[in-house]
């Protein structure tokens, strides 16, 4: 079953799977286990500019004025396809910036995250790292962010990627569709982040539900597909289908 419950809602979720359909974004993710590094799907500047980048930010501040259950309906087709790209860590920092940010900083950073030209690298723990440096061990998105949102303790601290003493890592991942890399702050550059208070639990928050939603829509697609080959594909002169145990598991 679907996370749409209500008319509305499923013509949400048609259109998000005929547009990722369209643009064969499972293609795209095959072609990401091969990548030698990680990048924006070609598809990035079109699913942004259908607003779903800003489905859950206030209208007052450039979004649609939704909620997490819209968030979740397009999560859930961008998991049928295992669809790559920062789609969750940008709408977990767009998501915080709103609801906890200054009126400078959703002015300065939220358009940008909203119509995909800025896309943000989610951390997920923070330790020491030597000589006083930060290291945060997975930061989602990181080598495609340009802005980096790392939890210290229940604050977010937001930090240009490209600003002075940050650094990436490279590290090998078990899901190439969604790489995490380590991020290293040295001590000048977390000093000049700047802090968004209280920020961490919400960016959790919406980056769990975000991922629930994903995984729903892949056990779904897992289930669409082993049901449709069980139709076709025959065993003692007959679909697979017909068999009791088979069409239990399929049910």
């Amino acid at each position: 079953m679907s996370i749409a419950i209500t008319d509305q809602h499923r013509e949400l979720g048609d259109v998000a799977r005929s547009f990722l359909d369209k643009q064969d974004a499972r293609t795209a993710a095959r072609q990401t286990l091969d990548a030698a590094a990680d990048g924006l799907p070609p598809f990035w500047a079109e699913l942004a500019g259908l607003g779903w980048l800003g489905l859950h930010v206030s209208e007052a501040n450039g979004g649609a004025g939704y909620g997490l259950l819209e968030l979740a309906i397009v999560a859930e087709e961008l998991g049928r396809v295992v669809a790559p790209g920062p789609f969750l860590p940008t709408v977990a920092a767009a998501a915080a910036i709103d609801a906890l940010g200054t009126d400078e900083q959703r002015r300065r950073l939220l358009p940008g995250l909203l119509d995909g030209s800025l896309s943000a690298g989610l951390g997920v723990s923070a330790a020491p790292g030597a000589g006083g440096a930060r290291t945060w061990a997975a930061v989602l998105g990181a080598e495609t962010a340009d802005l980096l949102v790392l939890p210290d303790g229940d604050d977010l601290l937001l930090v240009p990627r490209a600003a002075d003493g940050v650094s990436v890592g490279d590290r090998a991942n078990m899901d190439p569709t969604r790489r995490s890399q380590p991020v290293t702050l040295e001590p000048a550059a977390g000093a000049g982040a700047e802090r968004l208070a209280g920020g961490a639990g919400l960016a959790r928050r919406t980056a769990r539900v975000v991922a629930a939603a994903e995984a729903s829509g892949g056990a779904r697609a897992c289930v669409d597909m082993a049901s449709e080959y069980a139709k076709v594909r025959q065993q003692f002169g007959r679909t697979i289908a017909t068999f009791q145990a088979v069409k239990h598991r399929c049910a």
